[in-house]
């Protein structure tokens, strides 16, 4: 196998360099993994496609929520819950060592049950907060590369409340509320590093992300391993974290979704892909969460993918 550096990459490197939701990522949160606001697993990579090259890559994610942890990680039973998101990922060589890309929620899916008696069940769908960004490798030593990632998230989703969240045991106290937008601009910034050998890889990357209206900012950071298995099938393991770094003046929320200030976790990812004809793709992630999860629900996350070289 050709290691994944910038001259020589083929379908391991694509899904491995990119794997996709890294702070997406992920996620549904990683305990609920692709969090809303992180980078989606498909950045924060340190390989670039050629110049006029890049890929495209479109994933379906389901989240069956349970027990609500807070902010004190405490975790409660509340009525069902279901998140249900379509997802875009594109990017594109305009330099040698540079490259731009784009990640768009295209839909996201909330279903929440109300467990009190005569309770009913709320579906939302809208945009998610789309982010672009670009990202330079500025070093490059036999296997061994380096790059430098920048990104702008933009608030379209809206951030007003959809409504009470309910715990499911007598009296019903109220947990929550379901958010599906923040509201507010994310500014991305992180670094990665990566190592490719004959038939597996590794990579890493440290970020901080800036956040407005007061929100906290975020210390993020993923390391992952992959592997071939034959020509055309291969897999990976990533770990994940999103750790609020207390600065901003605006209240912590709480919310299933996680999209509120002071959510956090550290999860991980196992995915694995099938090359079935030459530059297209498919594969499949589990999701979860492992250590430090607040403000979000529990539960693993799913996820379907399609992808292409071009």
């Amino acid at each position: 196998m050709t290691p994944p550096d910038d001259a020589g990459r083929d379908s391991f490197v694509f899904g491995a360099a990119r794997a996709a939701a890294r702070a997406g990522v992920i996620a549904s949160l990683l305990a609920a993994a692709v969090l809303f606001g992180t980078p989606t697993r498909a950045s924060a990579s340190p390989w670039t496609p050629r110049p006029g090259h890049g890929y495209a890559k479109v994933w379906l994610k389901w989240l069956p929520g349970f027990g609500y942890l807070d902010g004190r990680g405490e975790s409660t039973a509340f009525g069902t819950y279901h998140e249900v998101f379509a997802n875009a990922w594109a990017e594109v060589g305009v330099a040698e060592g540079v490259a731009l890309w784009l990640h768009a929620p295209l839909a996201q899916g909330f279903v929440l049950a109300d467990p009190r008696p005569g309770g009913d069940t709320r579906a939302v769908v809208g945009p998610g907060d789309p982010m672009v960004g670009g990202r330079w490798r500025f070093a490059r030593v036999g296997r061994f590369v380096a790059a430098a990632e920048l990104g702008l998230g933009v608030p379209l989703a809206t951030s007003r409340a959809q409504g009470p969240v309910f715990a499911r045991e007598t009296p019903h106290a109220q947990l929550a509320s379901l958010h599906i937008g923040s509201g507010v601009f994310r500014g991305m910034g992180a670094l990665a590093v990566g190592y490719g050998w004959d038939t597996v890889y590794a990579a890493g990357s440290l970020g901080y992300v800036l956040r407005s209206g007061g929100w906290d900012d975020v210390l993020t950071w993923t390391a992952e391993v992959g592997g071939r298995f034959s020509a055309t099938l291969s897999g990976r393991l990533r770990a994940t974290g999103w750790h609020p770094v207390v600065r901003g003046s605006a209240p912590r929320g709480e919310s299933p979704s996680g999209i509120v200030n002071g959510t956090a976790y550290t999860g991980f990812g196992l995915e694995g892909e099938w090359q079935f004809v030459p530059r297209w793709y498919l594969g499949m992630t589990i999701e979860g969460g492992i250590a430090g999860v607040r403000r979000q629900s529990g539960g693993p996350v799913l996820s379907l993918f399609a992808a292409t070289q071009f």
